[in-house]
């Protein structure tokens, strides 16, 4: 039993946030129908491909039932509406002009069933001169000032090498949903939950908007160092790069005895971390040094030894080659119509209880359209073939 058994959701929406959404929503129990257009998900065209299936698209819709729908039809609009008389949480990600066009912003729906939990993701919020502005990750991450910050302190800015805006963005907008699915447990009824990228954003700066926001410090780009720390960084090993750091004294001193370096611990130039701070290149060039004398599988092994901090920095194949992900149950295995089965990242989270329990690959385009009509809807044939002769569905 999941913990969203009996809660059904029409996820309406595009690309990574909000299908990431209704995934974790699929995955405690929640019944999905994903409704895109007859032309499918955009990300449904980005490569590479399994089986004609993007793995873009795997990412984030496993678990849901597909049904695709001509909304730009009053018939397609007519069917949507009669769903959401039945659904407990909507998720759409259209611009407002778009999503009125639609039948799916929120006063419709609203009116339609009150008791409904409205989830509209943005690019940049409701309200604003930039609220009927289109927000992807990329444009988001440089409006946030993420890009700004990220990248080597003498290079161009850099994009993050993870949609970390778009998939932070889906989280958060599920544990919104679920506030709001609390609230009208508590006899609050249905309400509308706005997410935008650009807030989840604002919230991933962290430390960094405080520093702007109380000191008037504006942070600058770092690599893969950390200003306020020494040493914090990445360093190469023997067979690769090798990430090493102090997070306080006693984090100095155990390294000094990971290294075998007592001489360094001792050095009156790196007596505090104010004092390495200010000795960064020369404490730098030291530990560069030692570091290429053993392989990063040695020197992880002597770190872990005396609990110093360090850290391999793996490439994709060797992060799912790691007994850590696997023992943690973060590769699940999807079931496809074929009988094959593809391997997808698990829940981000594990309930005691009511443990997640993936379920089936994400469905080809409108693979389950005269099903959800029939099982959801009970229209006939007859009716079935009076939508498609309409154009609202293919």
């Amino acid at each position: 039993m999941g913990a969203l058994d009996g809660i059904r959701v029409l996820d309406v929406s595009q690309v990574l946030a909000g299908p990431f959404c209704g995934q974790l929503m699929a995955d405690n129990g929640a019944e999905v129908i994903r409704v895109e257009s007859l032309d499918g998900d955009l990300c449904r065209r980005f490569p590479p491909d399994r089986g004609g299936q993007s793995t873009t698209f795997l990412a984030v819709n496993r678990g849901k039932r597909g049904l695709a729908l001509n909304l730009k039809t009053a018939e397609g609009q007519d069917v949507l509406h009669r769903l959401t008389k039945r659904a407990d949480i909507m998720i759409q990600s259209f611009l407002p002009s778009r999503a009125k066009q639609l039948g799916i912003d929120y006063d419709t729906i609203s009116r339609l069933n009150g008791d409904l939990i409205h989830v509209t993701i943005s690019g940049y919020g409701p309200t604003g001169p930039l609220k009927d502005k289109a927000g992807l990750d990329m444009m988001v991450s440089a409006y946030s000032g993420i890009m700004g910050i990220t990248g080597d302190p003498d290079g161009s800015p850099a994009r993050p090498g993870t949609p970390a805006i778009d998939m932070g963005t889906g989280m958060i907008a599920y544990g919104a949903a679920m506030t709001a699915l609390v609230a009208r447990g508590n006899g609050k009824g249905g309400q509308a939950v706005n997410v935008s990228l650009m807030q989840t954003a604002l919230n991933l700066l962290a430390f960094n908007a405080t520093h702007w926001l109380v000191e008037g410090q504006v942070p600058v780009r770092e690599g893969s160092g950390f200003m306020k720390l020494a040493p914090y960084g990445a360093f190469d090993a023997a067979d690769g790069p090798i990430i090493v750091g102090a997070p306080n004294e006693a984090g100095w001193q155990r390294l000094c005895t990971a290294l075998d370096r007592s001489d360094l611990r001792d050095d009156p130039r790196f007596a505090t971390n104010t004092d390495r701070i200010s000795n960064r290149s020369a404490l730098d060039s030291e530990i560069g040094a030692i570091l290429k004398s053993a392989t990063v599988a040695e020197w992880i092994e002597r770190f872990d030894a005396v609990g110093a901090v360090a850290a391999p920095i793996h490439t994709m194949d060797q992060v799912f080659a790691q007994e850590q992900v696997t023992a943690t149950g973060m590769i699940v295995e999807a079931k496809d119509r074929d009988g094959s089965t593809v391997n997808l990242v698990g829940p981000p989270f594990k309930l005691s209880e009511t443990p997640p329990e993936p379920g089936d690959a994400p469905p080809h385009l409108g693979e389950h359209t005269e099903s959800v009509l029939q099982d959801e809807l009970g229209l006939s044939d007859t009716d079935i073939a009076a939508l498609r002769e309409a154009g609202a569905i293919s």
